[in-house]
């Protein structure tokens, strides 16, 4: 393959490859439960689609009424 092909092959491999590319969207989850650790923080739980997101505060801290994460869409 010479130097011209390859300049040309290189946006068809990757205009080929964009689908197969994992897209992912924002989902708001709302707090579900939140459990005092004492000096080890509180344990912020966040349940979305039967699955459960964790995040631990300082314990001074409160849990965010919500949290933003993304999930991978997935294409048929």
């Amino acid at each position: 393959m010479n130097a011209s092909n390859a300049l040309l092959a290189a946006p068809l491999l990757v205009a080929a490859l964009l689908p197969l590319t994992a897209q992912a969207e924002t989902i708001t989850l709302t707090l579900s439960q939140e459990q005092d650790g004492g000096t080890a923080g509180r344990a912020c739980m966040y349940i979305h689609q039967g699955q459960a997101e964790y995040r631990v505060v300082k314990p001074d801290e409160i849990c965010p009424a919500t949290l933003i994460v993304e999930s991978p869409t997935h294409r048929a």
